[in-house]
């Protein structure tokens, strides 16, 4: 046979991830690290497989990977919490989650009872959240948590609920540089400006993304 099968690498990313994880699990005592790892080698080979798919979601279905990832989020994230690390949970967590809720948004129909709009504003008072509890406890996880949440959920509404309106935009960005610049301040004024700087550049970037995701896609 000459044709090529991207559905088979998938198994190649999953093979890979699985040996890792396995001998993580065995010979680290940071298992969130560990499943971290796992999860950020598995993901190209799945994404590869994707894209060069004719059709994906006749071999990826779109709920049973969207259960997956919830799955795995959700014991990732209690882990975290158990184990005292919750931001660094959630980072993995949200690693863990949020490409699996994309690929659904796009190819599966909608089982979010919320919403487009109630989505986006959910998520973005997680990537808050999580964003600020970082500033005092896990800086690094925090701001990562923050963007893969901020990020994530600000693509879900546009592919859930079409391109943002004009005048949406513009208090969703005026929002984000004005919580940027006073969490700047406040921060630097406290004595911590590399924190300061975290919290404002994440929410910059954040801004920098819904100002910029303006082309015309359609809800589904």
């Amino acid at each position: 046979m000459s044709r090529t099968v991207p559905e088979a690498a998938p198994l190649v990313g999953l093979v890979l991830s699985f040996a890792f994880a396995l001998f993580g699990f065995l010979f680290s005592s940071n298992h969130l690290a560990t499943a971290l790892v796992a999860v950020l080698l598995l993901y190209p080979f799945v994404a590869f497989g994707i894209i060069r798919s004719d059709s994906p979601d006749d071999v990826f279905f779109p709920d049973p990977v969207l259960a997956a990832g919830f799955l795995g989020a959700s014991a990732v994230f209690l882990y975290g919490i158990v184990s005292g690390q919750l931001l660094f949970g959630a980072l993995v967590a949200s690693v863990i989650a949020v490409p699996p809720v994309l690929y659904h948004a796009r190819l599966g129909e909608s089982v979010n009872p919320l919403p487009p709009d109630t989505s986006l504003v959910v998520g973005l008072l997680f990537a808050a959240g999580f964003l600020l509890y970082g500033a005092v406890d896990n800086l690094l996880a925090g701001a990562l948590a923050a963007v893969a949440v901020g990020f994530g959920t600000v693509d879900y509404r546009r592919q859930r609920g079409g391109p943002l309106a004009s005048r949406t935009r513009t208090i969703a960005l005026v929002c984000c540089l004005g919580a940027g610049l006073v969490g700047f301040g406040i921060l630097t004024a406290t004595g911590r400006p590399t924190e300061g700087l975290a919290v404002g550049g994440v929410l910059v970037a954040l801004g920098a993304f819904i100002a910029f995701g303006a082309e015309l896609q359609q809800p589904r």
